[in-house]
């Protein structure tokens, strides 16, 4: 029987609205790639950048589903069909996102998968703190270059 059972629904990724200029960028961007690549006779390369920014054009507009999280001291649980159990993790972190929500980090004993990342409310943030303490340790949180390209890119 679990101690402690937090329950709460977020948004499944932190949306940044894009102007029509984002766009365009992002085109003219993937364009110098691809003249890059007939250059160097690189088909496979010019392919893969064109395949790249449609997938970057459509995820660019998607707006985020809402899920269902579930948080205790034996498992999380992410909407219906993610769950992992605590003993996966090592370690955990969190980062403020606005004055709304933050991001908590859960850090895998396997070197090889990158960190889990989910969106909390703010005004939780303590509780899960309280909770997790005796569970898994906090350690302090580390901008990747992933999470900064990210946010300078505003994906």
């Amino acid at each position: 029987m679990a101690k402690f059972e937090l329950e709460w629904e977020a948004p499944e990724f932190e949306f940044r609205e894009k102007s029509i200029s984002w766009y365009w960028i992002s085109i003219i961007l993937a364009a110098f790639l691809i003249a890059f690549a007939v250059w160097q006779k690189d088909f496979l390369f010019g392919f893969f950048i064109v395949v790249a920014e449609m997938l970057v054009i459509i995820w660019g507009d998607r707006e985020p589903r809402t899920l269902s999280f579930l948080l205790s001291d034996e498992h999380l649980r992410i909407g219906e069909r993610k769950f992992h159990l605590i003993r996966e993790f090592t370690s955990w972190s969190t980062d403020r996102n606005d004055e709304d929500w933050a991001d908590i980090h859960f850090y895998f004993n396997s070197r090889w998968r990158a960190p889990l990342r989910m969106i909390v409310p703010h005004v939780r943030i303590e509780e899960v703190r309280k909770n997790l303490a005796p569970v898994l340790k906090e350690v302090q949180h580390d901008m990747t270059l992933v999470d900064a390209i990210e946010k300078l890119i505003g994906f």
